[in-house]
């Protein structure tokens, strides 16, 4: 056992020795020694490769999920940025179709912000800041970008209070547009209004729009008011064109209004 040591520093030498030398069979022994090596080297160095290769995809699926984590991240940005685009898109749709309105090319119009909301349960109004000043009468028609959405029934110089569609005290004459069927239009203070004074067997169907009729001088004619949305032995229900609850921007169209139509007031000394 002592000599152990010994034989193996000799080896080690003689080992050293022949990778030194350049002769032909030394080359040779070195060639096939490799070559009875190679297999076993490749066998003992395979384990080593396995838990490399799992090292590997370790690590690989790491980065994986942590791409997953930034796309999802990515994903939540832009889905966000989505809704604030599709948001924009209506609001912008909203003001080409109020600046798109067709109406007698006579009749002006005034663009205002609502600055106050329907007032509670009892009163569905809204406050604008435009007036006398701007050339505002008690009984003009209040349009969003999509319909009639109240007329005015109070101005002051820089200020009109809008009667909603919905309010309890409002009655509008309207037509349904397919079947040219005359009714009254009555708010009920909640968010559906309900077609009063129908013709027996008049044909109401779902979906069907109602709109303005002109009746009465106050309000043009064929402005959209709503639709149809319930047929029953309750009666007919509306649905307002407009979603009366979001108002931000109206118009109102400054159409001169014969002052005793709105007021009832036929005496001559009104006149």
């Amino acid at each position: 056992m002592r000599a152990t040591p010994i034989i193996l520093v000799l080896l080690s030498l003689a080992l050293m020795v022949l990778h030194k030398a350049d002769t032909l069979p030394v080359e040779r022994f070195r060639a096939a020694m490799m070559d009875a090596m190679s297999p076993v080297l490749t066998a003992v160095s395979a384990p080593v490769t396995a838990v490399v290769d799992n090292i590997g995809g370790m690590a690989s699926s790491r980065d994986l999920k942590a791409e997953n984590i930034r796309l999802e991240e990515e994903n939540g940005r832009l889905q966000k940025w989505y809704e604030a685009a599709l948001k924009l898109q209506a609001e912008n749709q909203s003001f080409r179709e109020l600046l798109n309105v067709k109406a007698d090319p006579t009749i002006t119009f005034v663009t205002a912000r609502v600055i106050s909301d329907a007032g509670g349960s009892f009163v569905k109004s809204v406050l604008l800041p435009v007036g006398a000043r701007d050339r505002v009468q008690k009984g003009n028609a209040v349009m969003s970008g999509h319909g009639l959405v109240g007329r005015v029934m109070e101005v002051g110089q820089t200020s009109s209070r809008v009667l909603l569609v919905t309010d309890l005290n409002s009655h509008i004459p309207v037509i349904l547009q397919n079947t040219r069927t005359k009714a009254i239009l009555a708010g009920k203070n909640q968010d559906l209004m309900k077609l009063e004074r129908l013709p027996p067997d008049s044909g109401m169907t779902v979906g069907t729009r109602v709109m303005t009729s002109g009746d009465g001088g106050q309000l043009p004619a064929d402005l959209p008011v709503g639709t149809i949305v319930s047929v029953g032995a309750d009666g007919v229900w509306v649905k307002p064109i407009s979603d009366i609850d979001t108002l931000s921007y109206v118009q109102v169209i400054n159409a001169d209004i014969d002052q005793t139509l709105v007021n009832g007031d036929i005496s001559p000394a009104a006149k």
